[in-house]
């Protein structure tokens, strides 16, 4: 590695760091980039085909790789990554939103409504009434028969009628026994034993089936192509308003010395082959 190549490296380093995120990418010139390139269709059709290879070629490590999370981010990691769920507790109004959803609510209904009907059916109160009556077998069984088909059609209205009015209820006891401090010990310790689970499963598991993944991609692509969130304008003047002024070395360490010699590798091979550096070398 030659010595200018190393020390050119280093100096701009040092200028870098003393720099400010104003001085390098003044905003007016981001909101110019950004403009531009959401305009230019020429650019994106360009990058597609890179894109969908970068993702063929990481979706295909992915489902080859049959280490698991916990193999591939070693003991620490992974205990701290337990431990970050495990302290995790749910957000108020997240769970409410989610609870109140009308999937969730509908879900529950469903379940009360099978749980209620199979409790009648198991008790058989019909069965034990009709069973007392005094008479014969072929009549008990045509009464019951038909006292059975009776009482399913009404309960069943019935049934889904209540449930109409108390899935509501329900719901708003979910929240309240999810919510509960007296219950996050309960639901902390599950949580970290759904996390363990993921965690002992090979990666490869971890992936949707293929058809998933290239809906993800599609929608990937169509939100680097769509316009950028909402008030973004306001929150790049706030961003550059709080930050813009400060220098990078407020924000990043110096290159590790080997990571800097990793760099200046290339660089020098560059400098040693470049034409501009030898006319300049024979001034």
């Amino acid at each position: 590695m030659s010595q200018p190549a190393a020390s050119f490296l280093l100096d701009y380093e040092a200028w870098l760091r003393e720099r400010s995120l104003g001085e390098l990418a003044p905003l007016a010139e981001v909101r110019a980039l950004r403009d531009e390139l959401r305009a230019d269709d020429a650019f994106w059709e360009e990058q597609r085909p890179r894109f969908d290879r970068a993702w063929e070629l990481a979706e295909k490590r992915l489902r080859e790789e049959q280490r698991s999370l916990r193999e591939l981010l070693g003991p620490r990691a992974s205990e701290r990554v337990l431990e970050a769920i495990e302290a995790m507790d749910p957000d108020p109004e997240a769970v409410k939103a989610f609870l109140h959803s009308p999937a969730v609510e509908a879900m529950l209904g469903n379940i009360l409504y099978a749980g209620i009907f199979e409790f009648i059916k198991r008790v058989d109160l019909i069965g034990n009434l009709v069973n007392r009556l005094p008479v014969i077998g072929g009549i008990r069984r045509k009464l019951m028969s038909a006292f059975k088909e009776e009482i399913d059609q009404r309960l069943e209205g019935q049934i889904k009628g209540f449930l109409g009015g108390f899935s509501g209820l329900a719901v708003e006891r979910m929240i309240r026994f999810v919510l509960s401090e007296e219950n996050q010990p309960g639901f902390r310790k599950a949580r970290r034993k759904a996390a363990e689970q993921l965690l002992d499963r090979p990666l490869s598991s971890l992936l949707p089936a293929p058809d998933g993944v290239a809906r993800l991609r599609d929608r990937a692509w169509e939100v680097l192509r769509e316009p950028g969130i909402a008030h973004e304008d306001r929150l790049l003047e706030r961003f550059y308003a709080r930050w813009g002024d400060e220098r990078l070395s407020a924000w990043t360490s110096p290159l590790h010395p080997r990571a800097r010699d990793l760099l200046a590798r290339p660089l020098a091979s560059f400098l040693d082959a470049s034409p501009w550096t030898l006319a300049r070398s024979q001034e």
